[in-house]
């Protein structure tokens, strides 16, 4: 019996010792390769960053960039590996798209004051960052890309008002974040590519980013569903001889883009300490005619489109501004706009939800503070005007073509005609 007993435990043990042999063989897979780019040859970093990726061959992993350094071959980062760019200026020169991200693939610095990807000198180059498959043909479809934790940089002699420094395109669940988009030379991030073959971007987010002096378009949005930007800084956007400038613009471009389930929230626009006019604060546009348009929610925003201190400015033109032929389901909520040249708030559309909004110094110079044109089937209630006594403004609410089925009230200060509240 003792014979059988031990032969059992013997038994056991060899299992036991089996099993936490496999265990470990399973962590050890598991666990992401990382690999450094300077042990690798190549004319540059960017040729050694690709050779690191090779490497790596389908298994995920890192690939680790140091001090920073001339890009003269543009860099490809393979799904499922991770470009881990540490301290430095990496200045690309490259005609091509410098960095190159598969479906799956990140590029994350050290911090957007540590690590800093310039934009190629190379005439007529000014994106920076691209989703792989966007760069090769607009529309086709991306995914699971991730930006994170850099800065990127203008360096480009020229402007551009279209392309992109980050430009994810169609991408689905992608995400931008803590990243600094500084004094680039056309437009700043941009989701949603063409929708001509039949992709958009989904399920998407650029949030806790910077934009500072943005010559172009700041952050864009022209064909996607289920975005999000939140908690995003933008600070004197434009640039002297820039192609000029819309901070958030949320804009399709064929009658079969999309703009679904957009949320712009606890964004703040500061163009207080600005020398350069801009255009609009937040654009919502439907110019192409397409239907796919709405819910789109616009809450919690923070707006100063100039300074109404000291030396009085009207940076930005309007501070809310929606419309297009299909304009409608725009919720506008809980938002705080000081100091338009033009109008705080300009509507045209239908359906919209208009709450708690403050507005502040906006108007003046014979312009009104507010702009309704063919809206209907909306509600406005609980917003206010206030006048600081410096610089114009005017609370006066312009009301142009039909305005039908709406609701109004409790908005004090605002100046709707008679028999309208």
């Amino acid at each position: 019996m003792s014979r059988t007993k031990g032969f059992l435990f013997f038994l056991l043990s060899l299992f036991l010792l089996s099993a936490q042999a496999r265990a470990q063989t399973r962590q050890r897979q598991t666990v992401a390769r990382a690999v450094e780019a300077s042990r690798f040859a190549g004319p540059d970093i960017g040729a050694r960053i690709n050779a690191a990726d090779r490497s790596l061959g389908a298994a995920s992993g890192e690939i680790i960039a140091r001090g920073g350094g001339r890009i003269t071959t543009q860099i490809v980062v393979s799904g499922g590996h991770t470009l881990r760019l540490l301290p430095g200026t990496y200045a690309p020169t490259t005609a091509e798209i410098p960095i190159l991200l598969k479906p799956g693939a990140s590029v994350v610095g050290a911090g957007w004051d540590q690590t800093v990807v310039l934009e190629s000198t190379a005439p007529g180059q000014f994106v920076v960052i691209s989703a792989y498959n966007n760069a090769h043909r607009n529309g086709d479809e991306d995914s699971d890309i991730q930006v994170r934790d850099l800065q990127v940089r203008g360096a480009n002699p020229g402007f551009h008002s279209a392309p992109q420094a980050v430009s994810l395109g169609n991408c689905t669940n992608c995400t931008v974040d803590r990243v600094w988009v500084n004094a680039t030379r056309s437009i700043g991030v941009q989701l949603g590519g063409a929708s001509v073959y039949g992709h958009w971007a989904e399920n998407s987010r650029v949030t806790n980013c910077l934009f500072t002096h943005v010559a172009s378009q700041n952050l864009a949005l022209t064909n996607g569903r289920n975005i999000t930007f939140e908690n995003n800084r933008f600070v004197d956007p434009g640039q002297p001889g820039g192609p000029g400038s819309t901070v958030i613009d949320l804009e399709p471009n064929d009658a079969n883009d999309r703009m679904q389930n957009v949320v712009v929230r606890n964004n703040t626009i500061d163009a207080r300490t600005a020398t350069t006019q801009a255009g609009n604060g937040i654009v919502i546009q439907s110019g192409s005619g397409t239907t796919n348009i709405g819910p789109i929610l616009i809450e919690g925003n923070t707006i100063y489109g100039g300074s109404n201190q000291g030396n009085i400015t009207n940076i930005l033109s309007n501070g809310i501004y929606a419309f297009g032929i299909t304009m409608r389901d725009v919720t506008i909520r809980n938002n705080r706009v000081t100091r338009t040249g033009q109008a705080g708030m300009r509507l045209e559309g239908t359906r919209f939800t208009v709450l708690d909004n403050q507005f502040t110094d906006v108007g003046g110079g014979g312009l009104p503070g507010f702009y309704l044109a063919d809206v209907s089937d909306s509600r406005i209630e609980g917003n206010s005007f206030h006048y600081t006594g410096t610089g114009p403004a005017d609370g006066t609410v312009q009301i142009v073509g039909p305005f039908r089925n709406n609701v109004v009230r409790n908005n004090p200060g605002l100046g709707f005609p008679a028999g309208i509240h």
